[in-house]
């Protein structure tokens, strides 16, 4: 699969709201299908040459899952982009919501990346949900994008204003 990391976006600012709605879609589709990521971080997330759609990649941590009452024990994932739940390797989670925190880590990432702008403060809110230290106030990815939905987007820019 050729492609470049999350990371090596070459203009972060102008491609994070697109990007962002990519990785939620992508997460969410997981999610309703039934899998957990358990590893979801820049490095994981390619972006086409050719300016299709991103891919998750490295599933040889997932989990098949049966929504978020589905619970798992022990450390599985990488430094930094683990859920705290998970980080402290005690006691049962879920992989689901601990997915949810991994991907609000991997958001706020991207937006260090950019200039400060509406967009980013827009999309930084909703990586500051996504880590909520308590796994149950996470909004679910399907929650994340009903709210994208009341944003007036152009796919070049982000979002313009609340409809």
């Amino acid at each position: 699969m050729a492609g470049s990391h999350l990371t090596s976006l070459s203009s972060p600012s102008a491609h994070s709201w697109p990007v962002a709605k990519q990785l939620f879609e992508a997460v969410d589709f997981m999610h309703q299908h039934g899998v957990a990521h358990l590893d979801l971080k820049p490095s994981n997330i390619l972006l086409p040459d050719d300016g299709g759609r991103l891919s998750i990649i490295d599933f040889n941590k997932s989990v098949r899952v049966k929504g978020t009452e589905t619970m798992f024990r022990g450390t599985v994932g990488t430094t930094g982009y683990l859920a705290p739940e998970v980080a402290a390797g005690q006691g049962l989670y879920s992989a689901i919501r601990a997915d949810l925190w991994s991907c609000g880590k991997t958001l706020e990432e991207l937006c260090s990346l950019c200039i400060p702008s509406r967009d980013c403060n827009a999309l930084l809110e909703i990586a500051r949900e996504l880590m909520n230290e308590d796994p149950k106030q996470r909004p679910m990815m399907s929650d994340v994008l009903k709210r994208l939905a009341y944003y007036k987007v152009d796919a070049n820019t982000g979002p313009g204003y609340f409809r």
